[in-house]
């Protein structure tokens, strides 16, 4: 049941479930993305939401505890079906990119789609049409998705290109190339730069609400309790922290904003 306590009570308790279920690494790398989402959302307790990819459901959780009405959508919601109990959250499965969403017309105030797009084989402009059938008019969809310009992909991406090998590891290219069926989502397919998902977004028929640029990753490991133990790495870390947040469109993640 909702908490509605303060943000910080309630990552507090996200983060025992996820020592508890053995998730701590996976809330520990996605805490800062977690909370510009819901800084972005502001939404009034009771408001509808439709979270497109609830896997491990810690987002889930948290905006279950601040107050929201949260339906979810899932290749595989099985998984983590006890989880869907305990918050009282409904997940039906379907394949985005198969079949409508299980869901009626003007249902939703919101639809979060947060590290996903990248995940889908073919264009996405039939999935956020679909998102567009089932908000309710002034309905909003908040995207999230790595960055095509991050300044750490594209000097790795420089780098191999100078030594004149592929963009991709012979173990990177085998991986992708050996995942067939639905398998092939626990990859990405492509990313994008603000341009491109800002104008997927319009295409779709949305209003562009909100575009920024963030830095979720770039803070992983520069925490002060790492300091005294990897104090060579964590200055490093901070370095390109510092670079990234003086280069805004060099930031590892896109947040977008689009209203029905």
């Amino acid at each position: 049941m909702p908490n509605h306590s303060s943000p910080t009570t309630i990552f507090a308790q996200v983060e025992r479930r996820a020592a508890a279920d053995g998730k701590s690494e996976y809330f520990r790398l996605h805490r800062r993305r977690f909370a510009a989402m819901l800084r972005t959302m502001r939404a009034a307790p009771g408001t509808n939401v439709l979270e497109v990819g609830v896997t491990p459901g810690q987002f889930t959780e948290l905006m279950v505890q601040a107050g929201y009405r949260v339906s979810g959508v899932d290749l595989d919601p099985d998984t983590r079906s006890a989880l869907w109990r305990d918050l009282g959250v409904t997940v039906r499965r379907a394949n985005l990119e198969r079949e409508p969403l299980p869901f009626a017309d003007n249902t939703f105030d919101w639809v979060v789609f947060s590290e996903v797009i990248e995940h889908l084989v073919y264009s996405p402009l039939p999935v956020l049409r679909e998102f567009q059938r089932v908000l309710r008019p002034g309905g909003r969809v908040l995207i999230t998705t790595p960055n095509e310009l991050y300044l750490k992909s594209r000097l790795r991406t420089i780098m191999r290109m100078l030594l004149w090998q592929s963009a991709n590891t012979n173990e990177e290219f085998r991986h992708q190339m050996l995942l067939e069926g639905e398998k092939r989502y626990t990859t990405h397919s492509r990313t994008f730069t603000m341009g491109e998902l800002a104008w997927l977004v319009e295409q779709a028929g949305f209003t562009l609400e909100r575009r920024s640029y963030q830095a979720p990753w770039e803070q992983v490991g520069i925490e002060a309790k790492r300091v005294l133990r990897h104090p060579l790495r964590v200055a490093a870390k901070a370095g390109f922290f510092t670079l990234t947040t003086a280069l805004p469109a060099t930031r590892s993640m896109l947040l977008v904003v689009g209203r029905k």
